[in-house]
C-alpha cells in the first residue's frame, strides 16, 4: 500500500507525511516526478509487485482549489485515473465519509474518457510542470498505425531504468498488437501531447531496444 497522487509524487520520500503537504514545499516551481518515486513504480512493475493506492485525493485537499497545493481543483475521476495509470498500480482504495462519496468514487467505472482525463488540468497547474515527462494520459492515442503509444513508452521507460530488458517487460511488449517500430513519424501524436514528450524519438528507441 502506497500513497499516490500528483502532488505527493513531486516530493521526495520522507518518514514525515506532513512534509508531503507542507506549503513551503510547493512555493517554488516544481518539475516532474521525484526520481525515487518513479524508480519505485518502475521496479514494482518490473518485479510484478502490485501497488494498492491510498491518499489518491490527498485527504480531499486535491478536490478543493483553496486547499490543493496544485492551486487547482481536480475531480475524483481525474485523481483515480492518475493513480491507476502509474506503473504497477493495481487498485485505488478510495476513502469515503458518506454513501454519496462512495458512489462518486465508484462512478469512475462508468465515466467517459473525457471525464477521466487529467492531462489538460495538469498542464494548467501553476508552478508545477511535467514538461517532457510522459504521464501515460493517452492524449497521443488515435495513432494511424494503431500503436498504443502510452504502453510502448511505459515499457521503454522500464527497460531504460533497468539498463537492460527484463524478460517480463519484453513479454509484455511482445504481446502489444502494434510496436514502436511501426511508427511512420507523422507527428500527429506529438501535436496532441500536453507535456511536449518526444514521442517519435521514443518509438525509435523502443524499436532499437526491443527489436520491433
Amino acid at each position: 500500500m502506497f500513497s499516490v497522487n500528483p502532488c505527493y509524487d513531486l516530493q521526495p520520500a520522507s518518514v514525515d507525511v506532513e512534509e508531503l503537504w507542507a506549503e513551503k514545499n510547493y512555493e517554488d516551481h516544481l518539475v516532474n516526478m521525484d526520481p525515487e518515486r518513479q524508480e519505485l513504480y518502475e521496479t514494482c512493475q518490473r518485479l510484478g509487485v502490485g501497488i494498492a493506492v491510498m491518499k489518491a485525493f490527498g485527504g480531499g485537499d486535491l478536490l478543493d482549489e483553496k486547499l490543493s497545493p496544485a492551486g487547482k481543483a481536480l475531480t475524483v475521476n481525474q485523481c483515480i485515473h492518475y493513480a491507476l495509470t502509474r506503473p504497477a498500480v493495481a487498485t485505488v482504495l478510495a476513502g469515503a465519509h458518506s454513501v454519496e462519496q462512495l458512489r462518486t468514487s465508484t462512478a469512475y467505472e462508468d465515466a467517459t474518457e473525457a471525464k477521466r482525463d487529467y492531462a489538460m488540468a495538469f498542464a494548467s497547474f501553476p508552478k508545477i510542470s511535467w514538461e517532457g515527462h510522459c504521464m501515460y494520459c493517452s492524449h497521443c492515442s488515435l495513432c494511424p498505425k494503431k500503436i498504443d503509444v502510452a504502453s510502448v513508452t511505459k515499457f521503454l521507460n522500464l527497460a531504460k531504468a533497468q539498463g537492460t530488458v527484463p524478460e517480463t517487460v519484453r513479454e509484455h511488449y511482445e504481446v502489444l498488437p502494434h510496436h514502436g517500430g511501426e511508427c511512420i513519424r507523422c507527428g500527429a501524436c506529438e501535436t496532441r501531447c500536453p507535456f511536449g514528450v518526444p514521442i517519435m524519438e521514443n518509438m525509435k528507441q523502443a524499436k532499437e531496444i526491443f527489436g520491433k
